[in-house]
């Protein structure tokens, strides 16, 4: 009778373990690379690519800069700052980026800010983990020129690595209920004897 317990709540326990597992399983990485976004014509309102939007926050005017399938930003009026966010409004995790350029600053919903000094070279940057979690990225340009008229400053990005927690599985959730269903029973049973 002992061993038979003993192994009913090994089962369960394993089934729990199990779907907790593969619930928290992590998502691939998506690379945004800003592929033909030069063929949406000049000044686009926006860019939406696996699942994500960059617009840019400038009321009425805001329009994105491009330049050979990468984004574009200066510090001119109308431009600065742009915003990274999931279409669904959900968080993630922004990993890195190519960049190149001017001074710029990533401040994030939840404060974490990551800054970069000016006349950078193409580099790949990893960013905090304080960028997990995220609902959205604003990116500035660091010193902006009001006026808009002369003397631009200019940065570069491409390649924006960002990873999304998975949506479990219909088939991991019923594990997890098994498991925990299992010891529920198991709980039952032992309570009654």
């Amino acid at each position: 009778m002992r061993q038979t317990s003993w192994m009913k709540r090994s089962i369960a326990a394993a089934c729990l373990a199990c779907g907790a597992f593969a619930g928290s399983a992590c998502a691939d990485p998506v690379t945004l690379s800003f592929t033909g976004i030069d063929d949406i014509g000049p000044y686009p309102p926006s860019w939406t690519e696996s699942g994500f939007i960059i617009t840019s926050l400038v009321p009425a005017s805001g329009h994105l800069h491009t330049a050979l399938d990468t984004l574009v930003l200066h510090d001119g009026f109308g431009s600065s700052p742009y915003q990274i966010r999931r279409i669904d409004g959900g968080s993630f995790y922004l990993i890195g980026f190519d960049f190149a350029g001017a001074d710029s600053a990533f401040i994030s919903n939840t404060g974490a800010s990551f800054l970069i000094p000016g006349n950078q070279p193409w580099t790949t940057f990893t960013m905090p983990l304080a960028f997990q979690n995220v609902s959205y990225v604003n990116w500035y340009m660091s010193s902006v020129e009001p006026s808009g008229l002369v003397d631009y400053h200019w940065a570069y990005l491409d390649n924006v690595v960002t990873n999304v927690s998975p949506v479990p599985e219909p088939a991991q959730a019923a594990l997890l209920g098994l498991g925990l269903a299992g010891l529920l029973l198991h709980r039952r049973r032992a309570q009654r004897a």
